[in-house]
């Protein structure tokens, strides 16, 4: 009986072919990508439609770069999506949550379009997180870390995620508390299958990582590479400050996210999101681009002068974001309290 239920389990757990195909579909997706220079995808921003999107344009002979920027541009800013990552995923992961506050300060820039901010706010970020995690799980010093670990670090959380699949499969247990003892062939297939899965998955940042972020510059100039060495220290002038280079280190900070909440084993969706604080958040974010649009000139006039700044990254058009996520009714008296709590908050400035 146990063999009988062993294999039952062995093919649950071993998937089945949609999800490798699905798997194919992110490595084309990341191959055009990568040849229309963007860098490597996230798992997090790119879903079923998106993936679907991007496959369609692959197959187009006609795609251009900006046709990705296009889609890319509409799930950013899709508030939805953003206020879900940050209150469904970043806070709930112990490795990224005590980033909160600057993740949020570097999305108010990006949508205030001050990309040179947002751009220099989430750089130490990525930084922060994977200092915190060699500090607190690899037992390094703070002062000892050099970018060599940092770019290590990589290989240590895909083979924390490994550990912790082989501890899985040595203690599995059904619905019912039931101990399954798979096979030898079976446990290492099992292993070998879920290695694979994120070997892939880590090829895209890795390359990512190495090949630009983390890229050893030995003081050279660098050229509109999204180069952390480069940017802080202001060694490469040619650099644009846009979105499209801040949303490629967003990647890098959802890829995060998203392997941490698999190494803590949280679950893909969060059941104790508060509504409220998801409504409250959309709104708070729209009303910052709504009053950003209306300082466009004012930044341009205090810009205008200097030979590095191109007023078409302030002209870039966004897609609108239509608020639906309230019946009308309801989102008149949400606005009501909003208002109140607005108030009350000036009131003790």
């Amino acid at each position: 009986m146990n063999e009988q239920l062993a294999k039952y389990h062995y093919h649950l757990l071993l998937g089945n072919k949609n999800e490798n195909k699905t798997l194919l579909k992110y490595k084309l997706v990341n191959n055009f990508l990568k040849s229309n220079d963007w860098l490597f995808i996230s798992p997090l921003f790119f879903q079923g439609y998106e993936l679907n999107s991007f496959l369609k344009l692959s197959e187009n002979e006609n795609s251009s770069k900006i046709d990705i920027l296009k889609i890319i541009k509409t799930k950013f800013y899709n508030l939805k999506h953003i206020a879900s990552f940050i209150e469904g995923d970043c806070s709930r992961c112990k490795n990224i949550s005590p980033f909160l506050e600057s993740i949020e300060n570097s999305l108010i820039l990006c949508f205030q379009k001050d990309y040179e901010g947002s751009i220099k706010t989430i750089i130490p970020i990525i930084e922060g997180i994977l200092r915190k995690y060699l500090t607190n799980e690899k037992g390094y010093t703070s002062d000892r870390i050099q970018f060599k670990d940092l770019k290590r670090s990589f290989e240590y959380i895909k083979n924390d995620l490994s550990e912790n699949y082989v501890d899985f499969l040595k203690n599995y247990k059904t619905e019912n508390q039931e101990s399954i003892e798979f096979t030898e062939e079976q446990f290492n297939k099992l292993v070998s299958n879920h290695n694979q899965y994120y070997d892939t998955w880590f090829s895209f940042v890795t390359e990512f990582v190495n090949e630009s972020f983390y890229l050893k510059t030995n003081g050279q100039i660098i050229s509109n590479e999204i180069n952390r060495h480069s940017i802080l220290h202001e060694l490469g002038f040619e650099f644009e400050y846009n979105f499209e280079n801040y949303v490629k280190i967003f990647f890098l900070l959802q890829f995060l996210t998203w392997v941490f909440l698999k190494k803590e084993k949280r679950s893909a969706f969060d059941d104790e999101m508060k509504p409220y604080r998801y409504f409250e958040k959309i709104r708070a974010y729209e009303k910052i681009i709504e009053y950003s649009d209306k300082l466009i000139f004012e930044k341009h006039t205090l810009l205008k002068n200097y030979p590095t700044y191109k007023d078409s990254i302030l002209k870039e058009k966004f897609p609108p974001f239509k608020n639906d996520m309230l019946p009308k009714k309801e989102l008149i008296i949400n606005n009501f309290f909003r208002k109140i709590e607005r108030f009350i908050w000036k009131s003790k400035i």
